[in-house]
């Protein structure tokens, strides 16, 4: 007997001795069905690997971004010789031939600055920041940078780097290169394991960041005068899983 015939015989009773209404068993015996249809199913047999790429640039620019700071009881007092040191450090960038949509100087921060006293910490003015972020192309100017600016209220170096402006091409090449070193790396696994390499079920990318220290203007400015910007490794890694042919 079929299951849709057993609905056309008289309804079940529970142990109350309610009836069970048609939709109830008609949803048991679906999910019956599929979870038997799913227990059947074989388990799909995958390989996981991951590709790595890599490409050397040479840097033909240079980012650095430069802190000025104040401190004092009254916003409006720090905010005026903030700026002004903020107008002489900018007109001294642009005098080195730094082009003007390379320098962003927008960022600002106050916060309330505390100090401890007999009767606990309390206020006592405000710390005002400002953020100068420079790219410029004339890398070997660098240490001419560095040495303006601090004479001119620069308080701490943030991030300072060498940079390709062609990084960009040169992660995708290297991207390209992973997904060659993926379908390598499972051909021979597959190879070793004597079966077969088959289509791409997930592919991801992954990767990261390297901090940058944060140091005194004056103490940065020496270490830098003896660096080189070298070569560096545009890298791209890659995780792939194939599906296995028996």
């Amino acid at each position: 007997m079929n299951s849709i015939s057993k609905l056309a015989m008289p309804l079940k009773r529970t142990a109350t001795g309610k009836r069970l209404s048609p939709m109830i068993l008609l949803t048991g015996i679906v999910a019956t069905m599929l979870s038997t249809a799913s227990m059947a199913q074989p388990q799909q047999q995958l390989i996981h690997v991951q590709g790595t790429g890599a490409m050397s640039v040479t840097p033909n620019a240079y980012s650095v971004t430069f802190v000025i700071e104040e401190q004092g009881e009254t916003v409006g007092k720090l905010n005026t010789t903030l700026a002004s040191d903020l107008r002489a450090v900018v007109s001294f960038l642009l005098e080195q031939g730094i082009e003007r949509n390379n320098i962003q100087s927008m960022q600002v921060r106050l916060t309330p600055r505390y100090v401890n006293s007999p009767n606990g910490r309390v206020q006592e003015g405000f710390t005002l920041s400002r953020e100068i972020s420079v790219t410029d192309s004339n890398i070997e100017n660098y240490d001419k940078v560095l040495d303006g600016v601090l004479g001119r209220g620069v308080d701490r170096i943030q991030q300072f780097s060498f940079v390709s402006t062609t990084q960009t091409n040169a992660y995708q090449t290297a991207l390209v290169a992973a997904v060659k070193d993926a379908k390598a790396r499972a051909a021979l696994l597959a190879k070793e394991l004597g079966v077969e390499v088959g289509e791409v079920v997930a592919i991801s990318e992954s990767g990261g960041n390297m901090p940058v220290p944060v140091m005194r203007a004056d103490a940065f400015a020496k270490e830098m005068s003896v660096s080189l910007p070298g070569q560096e490794t545009v890298e791209a890694r890659i995780n792939v899983s194939f599906t296995i042919i028996q």
